[in-house]
């Protein structure tokens, strides 16, 4: 993640040097490292990864990868513990835990799986991670250096998981180097990861085979390429007793081969058809036909959205109607059907397509969000608006529906409502002060409506003393 090179170092150098300078927040970590300030650290660590331009805002991954992470998370040893799951556009074969319980996930990690067991393995081993505190072991570890401030820490240890060279830039300009052995997970913490994390993916009804094989893979291109070794390997170190430890444990349990789920190898499938060049992609998926039926489904949808990425979105939804089965019925199906449709300048029919995929989907937040663009992209702002507010009362605490309600409002130039909509985005992202500057917005709109101003003063005065509050020790 280039951008966050700049983001890091600007975090470090704005860190005291000295031990003695360090703020309050410094001394709390040398005592301990609550859960709380944990929390705290993975917000401010996402509000600057969302900032990224490879940081992958995509809804259907995102629910696909929080969906596989919750089934995890309820079958770990804490299930009780938030986690949220997020996809990096990066090509490279990654995953990484952060503070707070996110999860990020390299797309070149979803390409390179060769089944929905083996990237559960990955991700249960991240969990295992997290739940097992080892984050929190780091930075109990560095109490005694110069670098005691959590915030610093907290930076170089994201970017060692996303870029060891801005990881090694971060700490530089930090001056302090003696971190670096603490970036990396020891083999304690990962033997422990490993073992935790198999008994998650059991647990789960995943093929515990699938964190082996995939490990074994990744061993195997590291001996291969030497020093263009996975970035995986570089921070998880690998080694043959890790290997054998998991074969072992494999031993005796019961031969598991669970059915991948249509939405796995659809994902895989966006994934790959997003990677290098439209033309790579469309000879990807132009090879022969499967006899299984999902991975035929996958296939068609792959090649419907490398022929879509190509600008040819006739081809596109001629590929989507041979998919076979009730799978063309899937909600990636059909979002991707009213793209090909918007694409070929028929919106109406973009909009009944997406209107009958949320009616047979009522639980799809990304088919969802994809009606209400659609709405908004037909100048139906009336219409969308309506919707968002029936999902609001179901999903109160999504920042992306606000998001979408602030276009409607727009849309409809209702300033003040704009922005207060804008603002309860902000607000469920943990960046209170952007929604401190809409709601500031809002009040300078030149709204005449006593009612809606006094809401918004006070719900002003809220945000303020939630953006003092963020900002304590």
């Amino acid at each position: 993640m280039r951008r966050l090179h700049a983001i890091l170092a600007a975090c470090l150098l704005a860190a005291p040097a000295h031990a003695a300078e360090l703020p309050d927040l410094g001394e709390a970590a040398r005592a301990s490292f609550s859960s709380a300030q944990e929390a705290r650290l993975g917000r401010e660590i996402m509000r600057q990864i969302r900032g990224d331009r490879n940081y992958l805002d995509d809804p259907e991954i995102a629910d696909y990868l929080n969906s596989l992470g919750d089934r995890l998370a309820a079958a770990s040893d804490d299930p009780s513990r938030r986690f949220e799951f997020f996809a990096v556009r990066d090509a490279t074969i990654n995953a990484f835990a952060l503070p707070g319980g996110y999860i990020g996930v390299h797309t070149g990690l979803i390409a390179a799986t060769r089944n929905e067991s083996e990237l559960a393995g990955v991700l249960a081993h991240e969990i295992a991670h997290v739940s097992q505190n080892h984050i929190a072991r780091m930075v109990k570890a560095q109490e005694s250096t110069a670098l005691t401030t959590l915030a610093a820490l907290a930076v170089a240890i994201v970017a060692a998981r996303s870029n060891s060279q801005v990881a090694q830039a971060a700490i530089t300009s930090a001056q302090a180097l003696s971190v670096q052995s603490q970036l990396d997970y020891t083999r304690e913490h990962e033997r422990e990861a490993d073992r935790v994390g198999f008994q998650t993916l059991e647990r789960a009804g995943f093929a515990a085979s699938g964190m082996a094989s995939f490990f074994e893979r990744l061993q195997a291109q590291g001996r291969l390429y030497e020093n263009k070794a996975p970035a995986y390997l570089r921070t998880h170190p690998l080694t043959h007793e890790r290997i054998a430890d998991m074969q072992n444990r494999i031993q005796g349990l019961a031969y598991r081969i669970p059915q991948d789920s249509l939405e796995y190898k659809l994902v895989r499938a966006k994934v790959r058809a997003q990677e290098g060049n439209a033309e790579e992609a469309i000879r990807h998926f132009s090879g022969q036909a499967h006899e299984d039926e999902a991975e035929e489904a996958a296939r068609r949808y792959g090649l419907a959205a490398a022929w879509l990425r190509s600008g040819q979105a006739e081809r596109a939804a001629a590929e989507l109607k041979r998919m076979p089965g009730r799978s063309a019925q899937s909600p990636m199906a059909a979002s991707l059907a009213a793209e090909a449709a918007f694409a070929r300048g028929r919106g109406a029919e973009a909009v009944t397509l997406l209107r009958g995929g949320v009616a047979a989907h009522p639980d799809s937040r990304p088919l969802a969000y994809a009606y209400a663009r659609g709405l908004l992209r037909q100048g139906e702002a009336r219409k969308a608006l309506d919707f968002l507010r029936e999902q609001l009362l179901t999903y109160p605490d999504d920042p992306r529906l606000y998001e979408h309600q602030a276009q409607a409002h727009q849309a409809l130039q209702q300033g003040m409502d704009a922005h207060m909509a804008m603002a309860e985005a902000h607000v469920r992202r943990s960046q209170y002060a952007a929604a401190v500057e809409q709601l500031q917005l809002a009040l300078r709109s030149g709204e005449k409506d006593f009612y809606k101003l006094s809401i918004a003063e006070a719900r002003l005065r809220q945000l303020k003393e939630m953006e003092r509050l963020n900002a304590k020790p």
